[in-house]
């Protein structure tokens, strides 16, 4: 079992490329600094890693020398201030991708302090930005935790370089002409990279280019934020998009179009890397994550959903790229091999379970797409949804020696999933309960969360149901809702929570909506309105709106009893308050969650 070298001792000699993360060092395809250094390493670069150092000390990011090359930094697998706060801007309990789960061992909006580390550690390095909380706020972006408008994140950190998306095709370029001899400045022609442009400087005008609304603009308009999202999700399309420019002043921020996804044999080759699957051994504590994807395997990347508030989608992107069944199997069998592995695959899936092999059938049609979504509001022709090679990808899973069962825990597309399917799914992949997420019961919310009606998912519910009783299983769906989201008023909250009681339905836990940077429904959250259409969306805005919402989803708790009464009170629905089962809640004190502290 080797690991990436994390000290000087480790190293030997001067190392080509250092990456900074927020996380701790886990040698695991689940962690993208692990892929982009065995990546970088596969093709002949010397790649240490920094996991979680002390940005208040210049001398912790020291530990591995001056790479030859260049400094690559990330805040880790979660936008920093995601993985800190809750929706509510409360500070989690736990960092998963922390030994021991401690909180605090990240700073927030953790790229820019490690970039400026890294500056006062070693003037004139290259420094290279990227994973999920640098290309999501690589243009202007809300900041729900300051509630504003905030610049790019590469003007901010001062990086000469911001790797937006799955960043191995465009790092690796990086690499490979530094290597060269090459400039960082030589490296603005590559495709997924953004880079700011100089006040002195002349952008070229022989590229089809896009000028977004300015930072200026989105902070001072929210509907020019909503347009400048708009025109970044529609310059997403690796195979037709034209070069964006966004103005910060007297800058610019330049994004050429987004790298070609990799094909199937590089996605074979990412995956099947020697990695580790496991921890850095000098790690003080268990990495809590990891146990959540101990015995995973990715067999997708992108997700063709187009889901409004999802942040991965919009990092992956829309079109999906599958492993090879061969390259599937043999990771499957390096699993059996390591010491920890029980038999058991957590999960077979990537952003979304079954869409494996599904594709765009008509490469003319999609090279020219601007849809941000195959699937809403209504599946393009041109999309197969063939599950067979799933299914027979399963069914070869399940035949592994030393595999003795294989489940699925990436989210399901109910609206994509046939009869056969579901029945395999039900017979032989479920370990007693499926989470699913309807998110939601309103049509007004779903259509702004761009999400089938939930009439599907009572139709999967059913079919689900009939093919566990088949299966001679006692089985069950655990359904996922979320409060808030942009479109949810008063009506639309009692709506559904009237649907959860119709049907049963007891969350546990709901999601609370948080917009994070870069999305279509933070978007709307900020300015009221659709970006695609223009028309005005209901917005939940305060802890009491918000808290609101969140109660009525936990109706029959009996703690959360005197929270519905209020807010059912407030919004003149005290028919529902009372003894029967056409009631939300019965009869007694009435106070708001949000008055709670």
């Amino acid at each position: 079992m080797s690991f990436l070298p994390t000290s000087a001792a480790e190293a030997g000699a001067q190392l080509d490329v250092v990456l900074v993360t927020g996380d701790a060092y886990v040698d695991h395809p689940a962690w993208g600094v692990a892929l982009i250094g065995r990546w970088l390493e596969a093709h002949g670069f010397s790649v240490g890693i920094i996991g979680q150092p002390d940005w208040r000390d210049v001398e912790a990011f020291r530990v591995l020398g001056r790479p030859r090359l260049f400094f690559g930094i990330t805040a880790g697998a979660m936008d920093s201030m995601v993985n800190r706060f809750t929706a509510s801007r409360h500070i989690r309990r736990q960092d998963a991708y922390t030994p021991g789960g401690v909180v605090g061992a990240r700073p927030d909006r953790a790229t820019i302090p490690y970039c400026a580390a890294v500056r006062q550690a070693y003037r004139g390095v290259p420094v290279v930005i990227g994973g999920i909380e640098a290309s999501l706020r690589r243009f202007a972006h809300f900041d729900w935790w300051q509630d504003k408008t905030r610049g790019s994140m590469l003007i901010d950190s001062k990086a000469d370089l911001l790797v937006f998306g799955m960043g191995e095709r465009a790092v690796l370029e990086i690499a490979r002409r530094l290597d060269d001899g090459a400039a960082v400045a030589d490296c603005r022609d590559i495709r997924g990279i953004c880079y700011a442009f100089g006040a002195r400087e002349e952008l070229d005008t022989a590229t089809n280019t896009v000028e977004l609304p300015s930072h200026d603009e989105c902070r001072a308009d929210p509907k020019a934020l909503a347009k400048a999202t708009v025109g970044v999700y529609r310059e997403s399309n690796p195979h037709c998009a034209q070069r964006l420019v966004q103005r910060h002043g007297q800058r610019m921020v330049v994004q050429n179009p987004p790298a070609l996804p990799l094909d199937t044999a590089s996605l074979d080759r990412l995956y099947e890397l020697p990695y580790a699957y496991a921890a850095h051994p000098s790690l003080s504590a268990p990495v809590p994550a990891l146990a959540s994807v101990a015995g995973s395997v990715t067999i997708t990347r992108g997700c063709a959903g187009g889901c409004s508030f999802c942040s991965l989608t919009a990092h992956q992107g829309r079109e999906l790229v599958c492993r090879s069944p061969d390259s599937v199997l043999r990771e499957l069998h390096t699993h059996v091999q390591h010491p920890d592995f029980k038999g058991i695959v957590s999960d077979m899936g990537g952003p979304t379970a079954n869409m494996y092999s599904m594709a765009c059938m008509d490469e003319a049609a999609g090279a020219i797409c601007r849809r941000r979504s195959c699937l809403m509001p209504k599946r393009c022709r041109h999309f197969s949804t063939d599950h067979g090679p799933l299914i027979s990808l399963l069914r070869a899973a399940r035949q592994v020696p030393g595999v003795r069962r294989v489940f699925i825990n990436s989210g399901i597309r109910t609206d994509l999933a046939d009869e056969d399917f579901i029945q395999e799914l039900a017979a032989h992949h479920v370990q007693g309960q499926l989470s699913v997420a309807p998110e939601h019961g309103a049509a007004s919310t779903l259509r702004a969360m761009n999400k089938p009606p939930v009439s599907v998912f009572l139709a999967f519910k059913k079919r689900f149901e009939e093919a566990s009783r088949r299966a001679g299983k006692d089985q069950y769906l655990v359904p996922y809702f979320m409060a808030a989201h942009p479109g949810t008023g008063e009506k639309e909250a009692i709506e559904l929570a009237i649907f959860l009681k119709h049907h049963g339905f007891r969350p546990r836990q709901v999601q609370l909506f948080m917009p994070t940077p870069g999305t279509l429904s933070t978007a709307m959250y900020v300015s009221g309105i659709d970006p695609y259409t223009g028309q005005n969306v209901h917005v939940a805005r305060g802890n009491r709106a918000r808290s609101r919402q969140r109660a009525l989803m936990l109706y029959w708790k009996s703690e959360e009893a005197p929270h519905v009464r209020e807010a059912l009170k407030a919004w003149g629905r005290e028919d529902l308050i009372g003894k029967g089962a056409s009631k939300l809640v019965s009869f007694g004190p009435a106070f708001g969650a949000w008055q709670r502290r």
